[in-house]
């Protein structure tokens, strides 16, 4: 009697739960009907050959592809953008056009662009000075596409190149053949120092600044600035000298902060993590979703009967230090074996997975002018997040 109320409720409430994972499954399916699809490809393709036939004459569309723009793990939408193909005198071209603004792209070679944006940004940057003395590695430049459901999408790169705005593409085109490369650099650099007539423009590079550089000033509100009056959207750009860095990603600006100090029991300098924060634009105006400053009376040395335990308190584990010597330093006479107790460092109501001890021999590693710097045995520094004891091996 009882498993047949207990089989008699499961099937009373079977139909509830399959309504309710239909539902779930709806939510991360397509938010639009195939009609509605259909009816955009229809009218992105129109306004395509519309543009062909002013802009490229005898051109003809050949196919005509709705974007679609899914959330990670959720659902989809349609975007403004129809992709396609299209004949270009007997070559097949992509294309990409977006049905509210009316806006083409095509894909141009995006090499010259990140070069004239790299200029472009050393002098927004204030760098312009000191360009010599700086090293510049990867410069990387894309369009950013407006789009009314998503704000702004960031273009994919192709093997061949980037999109473009068509007129621009037809320009360099034009001007390759008059000028060469002198003329499309010229076309380049007229349509990246007008912001006002042209969409942001993504920038990224990885920057060697030299020391006096002052990299704290380049806060989000700086990058926002940049975004704003001169249509550069700085992403994926990491700016660093011998104690600072400050990186752009997904929306956010990073900073870091080093710096030495001297120890004297015992007898060493350290290097240390002095400032990090990250912060972000948020819907009340920019947001620090993590900022901390170190203080070097968090750093303990304590004498043991082997060695020296060193304790600094870091739970979040984004603060290290690693260790230098001079000459005469009696710290530096030895070799060290180096046992890590995790449990320092753990957050509370956290517990380890796997050994709680970590053991490596270290070694001195002359450095120049900053003396000996204690390494691994690969020759790596060691960074110290507290709760090491340096036992002496000679």
């Amino acid at each position: 009697m009882l498993l047949q109320r207990s089989l008699k409720r499961h099937l009373l409430l079977l139909p509830l739960v399959l309504s309710v994972l239909f539902a779930l499954s709806g939510c991360h399916g397509p938010q639009y009907k195939e009609a509605e699809k259909e009816e955009l490809e229809q009218n992105g393709e129109a306004m395509m050959q519309a543009w062909l036939d002013e802009q490229m004459k005898d051109s003809k569309v050949l196919t005509a592809e709705a974007d679609v723009y899914m959330y990670p793990s959720g659902p989809h939408y349609l975007t403004d953008y129809v992709a396609g193909t299209m004949d270009d005198g007997g070559t097949v071209r992509d294309y990409l056009i977006n049905t509210k603004t009316g806006a083409v792209y095509l894909i141009h070679d995006g090499e010259l662009l990140s070069e004239v944006c790299l200029d472009y940004a050393f002098e927004k940057l204030g760098l312009d000075e000191c360009r010599d003395a700086c090293r510049a590695d990867s410069p990387s430049a894309s369009m950013w596409l407006p789009d009314s459901g998503n704000s702004y999408a960031a273009t994919e790169n192709s093997g061949t190149g980037i999109w473009m705005p068509g007129e621009l593409a037809l320009s360099l085109k034009n001007a390759a053949g008059e000028s060469g490369t002198d003329g499309q650099r010229e076309t380049l650099e007229s349509f990246v120092r007008s912001p006002e007539s042209r969409g942001p423009i993504q920038f990224g590079c990885t920057i060697r600044v030299p020391d006096e550089v002052e990299l704290e000033q380049y806060n989000m509100a700086y990058w926002l600035k940049q975004q704003e009056e001169n249509g550069i959207v700085f992403e994926n750009l990491y700016l660093s000298d011998a104690f600072e860095n400050i990186s752009t990603y997904s929306g956010r600006a990073s900073y870091e902060r080093n710096g030495f100090r001297t120890i004297e029991e015992p007898d060493i300098s350290i290097l240390m993590k002095e400032a990090y924060w990250v912060e972000k634009k948020g819907k009340n105006g920019i947001e620090v979703e993590e900022g901390r400053e170190n203080n070097l009376s968090d750093l303990s040395f304590q004498k043991t009967e082997k060695g020296y335990l060193v304790t600094f308190p870091d739970y979040d584990h984004i603060f290290d230090f690693s260790i230098y010597a001079g000459e005469e330093s009696e710290f530096r006479k030895h070799r060290y074996h180096c046992r890590e107790d995790r449990e320092a460092y753990l957050s509370p109501g956290s517990k380890i997975s796997g050994d709680r001890y970590f053991e490596e021999d270290l070694y001195w590693k002359e450095v120049g002018e900053d003396g000996y710097l204690l390494t691994d045995e690969k020759g790596f520094r060691k960074l110290f997040f507290g709760g090491e004891e340096l036992i002496p091996m000679d």
